[in-house]
């Protein structure tokens, strides 16, 4: 293991823990940061009276739908590399590396024209205001051509953070993020492209990221090394990543699945609605980013140390980052809540659009934590062999919950969009106790299986 990886199978399960997950967070709230910066540009220099911030923030929950399922399976990657590493098998982590590269691009490719083709389409579907219909569908379109770069940057990342290696993904992200501002500010305020200029610098973000990831990747020398002449599918290790990898893929596209339920119904109340919750959705990820970053670290640590046999250290290590969750989370959940309208006229000055935004940042963006929780009993199910289960919970409260409370429930109170938004936390806390129901019989399965070893 290289000096500079947290090596999960030996130490202090707390500090590892930590080492891996403060990385991760980072990245991930300067990503959500980059975000907020993006429509504060825009509010500053746009000249289309918020047409533009709207537009982005009508396609942000279906592009969040393709981030998270990306990201999603590319922890099917992480797990079966991270189990392999514990194992002590070099020659399965080399075929599983190399697949995972060729289904990051295959896959980022297939995603892309699905994207340009049906960007009007699926947009209708949301009941997207006709105002902010055509620079939506040009952001969307825009966007999903960089979809391949974005998908193998984060096979990449996923690979280096199996072997320990969180580090590295932070600063690849963070100079992407970098230059991902200054070229929106320079599109925006000079060229005044607008939501092309703010795509534009979004593909070019992600481009630098995966430059560099490959380029670690192929001159490491540790076990994940990467060489573009082996790049191939492999058929065993295949399946292992999408043992995985699909039912986590489909458990993040579910949650964004779910959350176009309550954006359609939002948007039936108007573009100040429409352009409120997108302002609070920039907030709500910043709080899910470091909610559910601990969960990242789980499940490295958890594949790992099962694929030694060490059950007790997996489980010390979900205890670890439950504690974590609660800590970060909660801390900065409550903090959004309380400070939600000077943070949400950063972004707009019309009082309608803040009031909107509030509504939904008092309430999820101070219970995001339980999310988090959820995430790492979630994570942990899927290194310890029971992908499915996260997965079949989320489907069932929350999407399947979500159909006769948004089609039968909230119209008893319509336009009361804070009763809308409470089914965030309910379909959490219902998630949690499901998870909990299977986690604890997984580890007690595990333990009497290595104990007759």
């Amino acid at each position: 293991m290289h000096s500079k990886n947290v090596n999960m199978l030996e130490g202090s399960v707390v500090k590892g823990i930590l080492g891996l997950t403060v990385p991760i967070m980072l990245m991930n709230v300067l990503q959500s940061m980059f975000n907020i910066i993006d429509s504060t540009v825009l509010k500053m220099f746009g000249n289309d009276g918020g047409t533009a911030i709207g537009a982005v923030g009508v396609c942000g929950v279906l592009i969040t739908l393709i981030t998270c399922l990306v990201i999603g399976v590319s922890a099917g990657a992480n797990v079966a590399i991270a189990k392999h590493i514990g194992r002590k098998d070099p020659e399965a982590v080399e075929r599983a590396v190399h697949t995972s590269i060729a289904f990051a691009a295959v896959g980022g490719v297939i995603v892309m024209v699905i994207g340009i083709l049906g960007a009007e389409l699926f947009l209708t579907w949301m009941n997207c205001p006709k105002e902010l219909l055509p620079q939506a569908a040009l952001y969307f379109r825009l966007y999903f051509a960089g979809v391949p770069i974005a998908a193998v940057y984060n096979f990449s990342a996923a690979i280096l953070r199996a072997s320990g290696d969180t580090r590295r993904p932070m600063m690849y992200s963070i100079s992407g993020g970098v230059v991902k501002v200054v070229l929106t500010f320079a599109f925006t305020a000079f060229f005044k492209a607008g939501v092309v200029g703010v795509a534009m610098a979004t593909i070019a973000s992600w481009l630098l990221s995966a430059t560099l990831a490959l380029w670690k990747l192929t001159h490491t020398d540790t076990v994940v090394r990467l060489s573009f002449r082996k790049v191939r599918f492999h058929k065993m290790e295949m399946k292992q990543v999408l043992h995985v990898g699909i039912p986590a893929g489909l458990q993040q596209a579910l949650y964004s699945i779910a959350n176009v339920l309550i954006v359609t119904a939002v948007n039936a109340s108007g573009p100040d609605a429409s352009t409120g919750m997108s302002i609070a959705n920039n907030y709500d990820n910043l709080m899910y980013q470091v909610s559910v970053a601990p969960s990242l670290a789980v499940m490295s640590y958890v594949s790992q140390n099962v694929g030694a046999g060490n059950i007790g250290r997996a489980q010390k290590s979900v205890r670890s980052g439950m504690l974590l969750t609660v800590c970060m989370g909660g801390t900065l959940g409550a903090l959004s809540a309380i400070f939600s309208g000077p943070l949400a006229s950063i972004m707009t000055d019309n009082p309608a659009v803040i009031m909107y935004a509030q509504q939904k940042m008092v309430l999820v963006s101070s219970t995001y934590f339980i999310c988090g929780i959820n995430e790492i009993l979630g994570a942990s199910l899927r290194g310890l062999g029971k992908p499915t289960v996260p997965t079949a919970s989320t489907l069932i409260f929350m999407c399947l919950l979500r159909l006769p409370w948004v089609w039968f429930i909230y119209p008893l109170v319509p336009g009361n969009l804070t009763f809308l938004y409470l089914i965030w936390p309910i379909g959490w806390i219902l998630s949690l106790a499901t998870e909990l129901c299977w986690y604890f019989p997984a580890i007690k399965k595990l333990r009497a299986q290595h104990a007759t070893l």
